[in-house]
């Protein structure tokens, strides 16, 4: 498989289209869930995934060659999404019921969940998201990628392009933050 998709790659990047609609087919479902789990929200993670596919189209001439493809994309992916849902404010928006629901289903929760049980956790989840946005941008961008995308910090690193040791701090400092925002809250 690798030696296949080393020339899917090799073709697309001298323009071949239909090599890239067949790395297209191996890496969509894995960007879109890693896009889903970042974002919750099906029609914004449509959105991620698709201008992260245009990124890696219009970058593969600087792809590095032997390197893997999937590390790459979802580089790009987890970059343009944070960028996304930034300019979107998507942190700032109120989780509906309905989505709730479908994030519930999609990521296998048990479907017999009680409807208050439900309400509990959007409230939870709103009161999360009114401290998130309290958060500076950089702030943000670590906690996303770390319980988001559930990535490592050596994975935040690579992909936001920081020393391991900054992420360390900036997630802690985050975090420290977000716990003071989220106590205040309970009183």
């Amino acid at each position: 498989m690798a030696t296949c998709e080393a020339e899917l790659i090799e073709s697309a990047a001298h323009g071949d289209q239909e090599a890239f609609r067949h790395l297209w087919e191996i890496h969509h479902a894995a960007a879109m869930a890693a896009a889903l789990r970042l974002c919750h929200q099906r029609a914004l993670a449509e959105e991620i995934t698709q201008g992260a596919f245009l990124l890696a189209w219009r970058g593969l001439p600087r792809f590095q060659k032997g390197s893997p493809f999937r590390p790459w994309l979802m580089r790009i992916l987890f970059r343009h999404a944070l960028d996304m849902m930034e300019k979107q404010g998507s942190y700032l928006q109120p989780i509906s019921l309905d989505n709730a629901v479908e994030t519930e289903v999609q990521f296998g929760s048990d479907s017999h969940m009680e409807q208050a049980d439900l309400q509990e956790q959007v409230a939870q989840r709103e009161e999360v998201q009114q401290a998130l946005a309290q958060l500076s941008a950089e702030q943000r961008r670590v906690i996303a990628l770390r319980y988001g995308a559930d990535l490592t910090e050596v994975d935040i690193a690579q992909v936001l392009g920081w020393p391991v040791g900054s992420v360390k701090s900036r997630l802690n400092r985050a975090r420290e933050r977000l716990r003071e925002l989220l106590n205040d809250g309970e009183r």
